[in-house]
């Protein structure tokens, strides 16, 4: 029996390990990004000398034109990510990772994505509701995502609409940090992320 839990745990971990997604720094054309050693993307990063490449929060249309509109490191298809893309950036709260407990992927797009796999009423497995969860992550400042994306912790949209609801999307928010629904009417403002894949 001790043989076979430790079996099971080191399954556990080898398959855990393959989840994790390693982003690195790079310079592609004379410009910063951002590219994962495992998945292909090549996400942007601004250069925090250059204040008119800064990244500011703005609202779902404008996010959407940004990345859209994006010509960067001689590449002109930047995008908003979808929101397993976006799960990718996330660093030190596992129920969100991917492959973490919050259903919400590219694969389960409904506003009850939310709530599956909870464990009892109060169980939230799509956000973190432990009082002093805000900015308790490893990154800089105490966000949720790694030291290779300096600043910038806040909300960030993604791409992906939910299916069972009228004009809204999944956002990560790396303070909390969870993922959310929200409206993208101009009331709501988010960080774009834009990213392309290699």
């Amino acid at each position: 029996m001790k043989t076979l839990i430790i079996a099971l745990l080191l399954f556990f971990i080898a398959c855990s390990d393959s989840q994790t997604n390693l982003y690195e720094l790079e310079e592609v054309n004379g410009y910063p990004v951002v590219a994962g050693s495992l998945n292909g993307l090549m996400w942007y990063i601004d250069d925090p000398d250059n204040k008119t490449t800064r990244i500011v929060q703005m609202n779902y249309s404008n996010a959407v034109k940004h990345c859209d509109g994006m010509d960067h490191a001689g590449f002109s298809d930047w995008r908003l990510p979808t929101i397993s893309e976006l799960r990718t950036l996330v660093v030190g709260f596992r129920d969100i990772e991917p492959g973490g407990r919050c259903s919400v992927s590219d694969n389960c797009l409904k506003y009850s994505c939310i709530f599956q796999g909870r464990k009892e009423e109060n169980d939230h497995p799509c956000s973190n509701n432990v009082e002093d969860a805000d900015l308790n992550g490893p990154g800089p400042e105490g966000c949720y995502f790694d030291d290779v994306w300096r600043t910038y912790c806040g909300k960030y949209w993604s791409s992906s609409k939910i299916e069972d609801t009228e004009n809204q999307v999944f956002q990560i928010d790396f303070v909390k940090p969870s993922i959310v629904p929200v409206y993208t009417d101009n009331s709501n403002f988010a960080f774009p992320r834009c990213v392309r894949e290699q």
